[in-house]
């Protein structure tokens, strides 16, 4: 992959790991440091620029990663004393004294250990642990356990590099990371082997014919999280077990397709999917619109900082499309569930966004976006990703994971392409197969229009939804020109 676009890469993975571990902030908690003192992502950032600019750059670094390391020290001061107190050993540099601790409790340690400077590799330790941590608490367990099988491998590289430390602060450091290094190998070994039997238990009371809705999507759940941490290379099955998973989970999806759906849903496979999984009845979070504004809260927390714009045309005898509105905000009291759209690239909520160009403005994505509720009428949506997003463009997929896909899961491959097509040419399946990788929005940077990217979101948990639906009152009127709240209908 050339450097600049592992660069975008990681830079996209890192600004959702950011808007993801600074959801929801403690007062003794500082901005996760991941950015500024992992040199998996560092060291990308200084191999982007040259001379005058790489020293300047350098010297700004250097005095972030001294601000970062000060804090953490000076915060954690009050929960590392009461902590001491509560030590199973005397000796600070035995692992002993850290075992009865849990990875939380660790890094309050490692956070508070100070030798006027971290090493690299301390802090790869030491920000692989900090984010674990706030993606446990705020994130996704399956995104957990991947890095989790970092923090095991930058633990052992730490300690494996300081053989015989002559120190006694340089001792108690490798003590606490030891003692991390062993947690996360049990946990690893623990959660391995639980995916593995959840997976293999689950399959078989789902495949009784007597085997209720329920039960099968619990199944179903189970074997997609076993193939995310297989596709994500988290954990590797022999050839034989791979096939056997592809074919449980193909005999799983078939009695998921048997499902009904939702009156108010597209009777097709994404949503069967999406349903089973749960995404589909996952709730937004409903703010303000100024909250969408640059300087509004939920803007300045979003990894894409974008209003997205998303129109709906009402259809049959509705005379507007309040009420489908509603049903994609998720503000209905039943039937609530999302209606998948058709689209080009998978079924999704389909939204406008402005293109990452200086010229590009929100105007002319919300104009396109209006292009399809071109009826009086038709609600238009303004919202944008959160914490929860996480986003990948659709030709990189295409490019790197499409074909991956169907070759390690070609029972699954061929069934999620059996999906009914839009239009020739269409991929309705693509967002079932990049939710498999836990991508659960995709983003197409070369629509043809000009400044205007578009996306599609397959778990609405991802979206911050203004309150306020914009309604088309004339055929021919761009204007925000009346204004429905959702909390206010009826």
């Amino acid at each position: 992959m050339p450097d600049d676009e592992l660069y975008k890469k990681k830079n996209m993975e890192v600004l959702q790991y950011e808007a993801t571990g600074n959801a929801n902030l403690q007062k003794d908690q500082t901005e996760l440091a991941y950015r500024s003192l992992n040199s998996g992502f560092f060291n990308l950032e200084m191999e982007r620029r040259k001379g005058a600019e790489l020293s300047d750059w350098k010297k700004k670094h250097e005095d972030k990663k001294k601000e970062i390391e000060e804090a953490w020290h000076r915060n954690t001061e009050t929960e590392y004393n009461a902590l001491s107190k509560r030590a199973a050993a005397n000796n600070k540099k035995s692992r002993a004294y850290y075992r009865g601790f849990s990875l939380k409790e660790l890094e309050v340690f490692i956070k508070n250990s100070d030798r006027g400077g971290n090493s690299d590799h301390f802090n790869n330790v030491a920000t692989e642990l900090e984010l674990y941590n706030r993606i446990m608490d705020n994130g996704n367990p399956l995104e957990g356990f991947g890095i989790l099988m970092r923090l095991k491998d930058r633990a052992d590289e730490y300690t494996s590099s300081r053989k015989s430390p002559n120190t006694t602060k340089g001792k108690i450091r490798k003590a606490i990371i030891s003692v991390i290094s062993e947690k996360a190998t049990e946990l690893i070994e623990q959660q391995k082997n639980e995916y593995l039997t959840k997976a293999e238990t689950l399959f078989e009371e789902a495949r009784s014919e007597e085997a209720d809705d329920e039960k099968v999507n619990e199944a179903f759940k189970a074997q997609y999280n076993l193939i995310y941490q297989v596709l994500n290379g988290n954990i590797t099955l022999p050839p034989e077990e791979l096939e056997r998973l592809d074919a449980n989970t193909e005999t799983v999806l078939n009695k998921v397709i048997r499902q009904k759906v939702d009156e108010t849903q597209g009777n097709n496979i994404s949503t069967k999917f999406f349903n089973s999984l749960g995404w589909s009845s996952n709730e937004a979070r409903m703010v303000e619109e100024h909250d969408l504004e640059p300087e509004g809260d939920e803007m300045k927390r979003s990894p894409l900082k974008k209003k997205m714009y998303h129109s709906i045309n009402p259809f049959g005898e509705l005379k507007d499309a309040k009420d489908l509105g509603r049903q994609l905000a998720g503000m209905k009291k039943e039937n609530n569930r999302i209606f998948y759209g058709l689209g080009r690239f998978g079924k999704g909520i389909y939204t406008s966004a402005r293109a990452d160009k200086p010229e590009a403005e929100d105007r002319k994505a919300e104009v396109n976006s209006w292009t399809y509720g071109n009826k009086v009428g038709a609600v238009q949506l303004v919202m944008t990703v959160n914490e929860h997003a996480r986003m990948m463009s659709y030709h990189e997929f295409m490019r790197t994971k499409e074909n991956e896909f169907g070759r390690m899961f070609s029972r699954v491959n061929t069934l999620l392409e059996s999906e009914q097509r839009s239009k020739s040419g269409y991929m309705d399946y693509l967002t079932m197969k990049a939710a498999f990788y836990g991508y659960n929005t995709l983003i197409d940077y070369n629509t043809g229009i000009e400044n205007v990217d578009y996306y599609v979101t397959s778990d609405r948990k991802a979206l911050s939804i203004s309150r306020e639906m914009r309604i088309r009152v004339h055929p021919d009127d761009f204007d925000l020109s009346d204004l429905e709240h959702l909390e206010k209908q009826k």
